[in-house]
């Protein structure tokens, strides 16, 4: 009795020194060719290959009915005050994929959900999807060259108070890689991004779940925006 409380309190032990996203997962991901996995089974690796299913979910991937859904609700709530302005980016990437980094290079992320954050600029409206999608109409285009773009935008007031708010996707000193900030006054957040054809630039960390939830990948460096 005594020998299996002291393996109980030994596992509780170790599980709280281990963040969750450890748990069961190697701390130290290894570059691999998904065909050599066992994808039946939860894996947690970096793709190298370029073209992977995993590569080609982010290339096929279209909204799911609920992301129209959220879309729809936030253009027509969005636009009984602010009418939209349609606009032309001409040969400015519409569709932009999140970037982390790891191990001092950038990456992008298949996650457990799937696809990380997609971004797609519309000709009247700028949608975010995550989790929930949602969007902001656009109010007027700013700024347009071949490496930055900046539109003013009109939102809701759970985000912003004014109703106002600033989208912006501006290149950095690194290859394909880009910032995009979104400031709705009080509440202002950014990320790395990359077009989404440019993703074969990068290797692919992947999430693959299989039938159970895991915890997202936390090992990702910290991302210090003013080093960019």
């Amino acid at each position: 009795m005594e020998n299996k409380k002291a393996t109980e309190t030994q596992i509780e032990t170790s599980e709280t020194k281990i963040p969750l996203w450890k748990v069961g997962q190697d701390s130290i991901l290894e570059k691999n060719n998904p065909k050599h996995l066992d994808l039946t089974k939860h894996q947690l690796f970096i793709d190298t290959t370029r073209n992977s299913i995993f590569y080609k979910a982010y290339l096929d991937w279209n909204p799911h009915k609920f992301d129209k859904q959220a879309i729809a609700y936030y253009i027509e709530e969005i636009s009984k005050k602010h009418q939209p302005k349609h606009i032309s980016i001409g040969n400015f990437p519409d569709t932009w994929i999140t970037l982390e980094k790891l191990n001092n290079e950038f990456v992008a992320y298949y996650k457990c959900d799937g696809i990380s954050t997609t971004y797609f600029i519309d000709k009247n409206a700028v949608y975010a999807y995550n989790i929930e999608a949602d969007a902001d109409v656009i109010h007027n285009l700013k700024k347009l060259t071949d490496t930055e773009i900046e539109i003013e935008i009109r939102t809701i007031t759970q985000k912003s108070k004014s109703e106002k708010g600033l989208f912006s996707i501006k290149k950095t000193k690194y290859d394909y890689v880009y910032i995009l900030t979104r400031d709705y006054g009080g509440w202002t957040s950014k990320s790395l991004v990359t077009p989404l054809k440019h993703i074969d630039k990068f290797d692919l960390v992947v999430n693959n779940c299989v039938q159970t939830k895991r915890m997202e990948f936390k090992g990702f460096d910290k991302l210090n925006f003013d080093d960019y």
